[in-house]
């Protein structure tokens, strides 16, 4: 693999629409990003979903990770193309349910997911809820104790690494606190340290062993960043990113930015310097959601920040492997949509675990 495409493979992309047309074709091919990313805006229905799936495989040359953020209640992307997905509720109603059946659910979940031909469910979220007062959130939060979060989320991760899904925890060091969307701007979080060792950061302490993916925040945390001044989002914060969960926490698995397209990052560059700096905090992986152009221009940064050396060559080296493991572990040596009859029984299995309920 030449110095581009390994650049390359430090990216996630969207795609702009729900078929892949020849300019997005060509974009794809040129790309060859480590993962896809998809939306309400690719998804149909279901024969078109894998067609999609199908279409991106045969386009990348090496294998690609499939992606989607599947919550349930307000970010449920499959209910697009399936109406059984509607009947899975936000996570502050699936907390009222026992540790089995959610783990029953989730499993059923991951199965109907790799029939569809995903491979990633940017899931759980376990930052905690802070109350209506400061709950940027709401009801994607499981509760305010971590003790629940971790229960709950624990049983998401099971359910999915049972169905061959990987996991994602999100948003680290948590966002729970924070009264801004950061779609929109950048929160501002009131975390100390004593709070992230108490509450916020217990979740990603004690599930991040089990979790092949963790997720970044765009919120910043002046009470955890004691020397820097101006305002800063985890995502772009070395001390957060390498020093609090790489080194103090021992996450080894691959750390994703959120995406480096929203509002929350505006100030700081166009998405050349917003991958860069992602890459350079830690991050494994920097996350574009909107379309193939930006991170065209992100992987022509990266592969400039590596010749001159603002990006380091041996933790790219690392990165990669990590995310070498990461394929591994979800055998995409052969990927792809199961076949048909799997789809049918996966449903039949989602149908009668929410249906139990």
């Amino acid at each position: 693999m030449d110095p581009r495409d390994r650049a390359s493979r430090r990216l996630f992309a969207g795609l702009p629409r729900p078929e892949l047309d020849p300019p997005a074709e060509r974009a794809l091919a040129e790309l060859q990003p480590a993962g896809v990313i998809l939306f309400d805006r690719n998804l149909r229905s279901v024969a078109q979903l894998r067609d999609l799936v199908a279409g991106v495989r045969e386009v990348c040359r090496d294998p690609v990770l499939v992606a989607v953020d599947e919550e349930g209640g307000p970010v449920n992307r499959l209910r697009r193309v399936d109406d059984l997905f509607a009947l899975l509720p936000d996570a502050r109603r699936q907390a009222t349910w026992p540790a089995d059946r959610l783990a029953a659910v989730w499993r059923a979940v991951g199965r109907a997911l790799r029939c569809l031909g995903f491979d990633v469910d940017f899931a759980p979220v376990v930052d905690l809820d802070a109350g209506s007062g400061r709950n940027a959130i709401g009801p994607r939060a499981w509760s305010d104790d971590p003790d629940e979060v971790v229960r709950c989320a624990g049983a998401v991760l099971g359910g999915l690494a049972d169905a061959g899904i990987a996991s994602c925890l999100k948003h680290f060091p948590g966002l729970g606190g924070t009264d801004v969307d950061t779609h929109r701007e950048l929160a501002v979080s009131p975390m100390t340290p004593d709070r992230f060792e108490t509450r916020d950061g217990r979740p990603f302490a004690e599930l991040a062993s089990r979790a092949p993916m963790v997720m970044t925040a765009h919120a910043w945390y002046p009470g955890l960043e004691h020397a820097e001044k101006a305002p800063r989002p985890a995502t772009f914060s070395r001390p957060l990113v390498h020093g609090l969960l790489r080194s103090r926490l021992g996450y080894d698995g691959v750390v994703v930015s959120d995406d480096l397209g929203m509002g929350a990052l505006a100030g700081h560059g166009g998405p050349d310097r917003r991958a860069v700096q992602a890459l350079a905090a830690g991050c494994d992986v920097a996350l574009f959601c909107a379309d193939l152009d930006a991170p065209r221009r992100a992987r022509d940064a990266i592969l400039a920040a590596l010749r001159d050396g603002r990006l380091d060559e041996r933790e790219h080296v690392e990165a990669l492997a990590r995310l070498g493991r990461l394929f591994a572990r979800l055998h995409l040596d052969a990927p792809g949509p199961l076949p048909w009859q799997a789809w049918n029984a996966a449903r039949d299995e989602l149908e009668a675990v929410l249906g139990a309920t």
